[in-house]
């Protein structure tokens, strides 16, 4: 038996559980004997299972919004920005985030967890889509309707048909204003 897990093995090894099998899985004991470690192990880090499900939230948060923020920002000029969020939204496996989601529809934390991290993904969006030159009406339109795939693509699931990464670099071009092939007509 593995003598030692840290916090963020617990944290890790939490989101894969959830992303597999969801929040009713999220217990001390199945989770210590996947880790080979006692439950000791588990109440050396947490308090008990709600401080788990709170430091779980904020992990998620932590990896699938601001390191997903840190990664496009780091790695792409203004103009590659919105290509490379939509490549790692549309793209990606979301078991996690349909997990959560699906979390979120009975409990009150993760409700408004993910209320936050809406919050904050939309404010990014608007911000990639305005450093394009967009005005006001069309960044919020735009990035809401973007947000609104993103959602939709996670909560269909598996069955949903895939884009390519041109595909998704083709709309990411037409939402932004140097092609002017998408515009806004209404208030």
């Amino acid at each position: 038996m593995k003598t030692r897990r840290s916090k963020d093995d617990w944290l890790d090894h939490g989101l894969a559980v959830l992303a597999q099998s969801g929040i009713s899985a999220i217990k001390a004991e199945p989770l210590a004997k996947s880790l080979n470690v006692s439950r000791g192990s588990f109440y050396w880090h947490f308090r008990d299972i709600e401080d788990f499900h709170i430091a779980l939230l904020r992990r998620w948060r932590e990896v699938r919004t601001d390191g997903i923020i840190a990664e496009v920002e780091q790695a792409n000029p203004s103009g590659e920005r919105l290509k490379h969020w939509m490549r790692k939204a549309m793209c990606g496996n979301n078991a996690l985030e349909r997990a959560v989601r699906s979390w979120a529809t009975e409990n009150q934390r993760a409700a408004a967890t993910v209320a936050s991290v809406d919050k904050i993904r939309l404010k990014y969006l608007a911000a990639v889509l305005s450093s394009e030159g967009l005005s006001s009406q069309q960044i919020n339109a735009r990035a809401a309707f973007l947000y609104w795939g993103y959602v939709g693509r996670i909560m269909i699931g598996h069955g949903a048909s895939k884009l390519r990464p041109l595909q998704l670099d083709g709309i990411a071009e037409s939402l932004l204003p140097r092609t002017g092939a998408f515009q806004d007509t209404g208030p």
